[in-house]
């Protein structure tokens, strides 16, 4: 089952470790990104991130899709994890039965965007596809990891401010 979908530049790091892993009681990790898969030395680093006990694979978004679709009808607390909310749109278009539900947590600023919650800049692409995510009926909220101390923060309630 899939349990928890998340949009973090960092992929894998302390915060999934420590917080986001736990709290979900999550057991298999799928990470998404194409420039990751295709590096043995990242891929290997993003799969060895994952605390014991818990498989992570990092896939490009085509050779990600038979596996999320697999977990969609296990019985594995799965976290589908990718750079971008622009990759996590293109996961929906394809596997539209995932939970409507999406954390977005750290978009870095890299020329232009927005900032629209702490570590989270929103240029034109992003904007586009939180849009698109959110008129398919996904909801998307921005925190680091629940229960970060911030208060709640939901794209749909802000999307025509930027």
């Amino acid at each position: 089952m899939i349990t928890f979908i998340r949009s973090d530049d960092r992929l894998i790091h302390g915060q999934c470790q420590t917080k986001i892993i736990p709290m979900n009681k999550i057991n298999r990790v799928i990470c998404v990104d194409d420039p990751t898969a295709n590096n043995p030395m990242l891929k290997r680093i993003c799969e060895m991130a994952a605390p014991n006990g818990v498989r992570c694979t990092c896939h490009t978004l085509q050779d990600a899709l038979t596996p999320i679709r697999k977990c969609c009808v296990n019985d594995k607390r799965t976290l589908i994890i990718a750079r971008r909310p622009s990759t996590l749109l293109q996961i929906f278009k394809e596997v539209p039965e995932l939970p409507k539900l999406i954390n977005v947590a750290n978009i870095p600023f890299e020329g232009s965007g927005v900032l629209v919650r702490r570590d989270c800049y929103v240029d034109d692409e992003q904007k586009a596809a939180l849009n698109e995510l959110d008129d398919l009926g996904v909801d998307i909220f921005m925190n680091q990891f629940p229960n970060d101390g911030a208060a709640d923060f939901y794209w749909k309630d802000v999307r025509d401010k930027y």
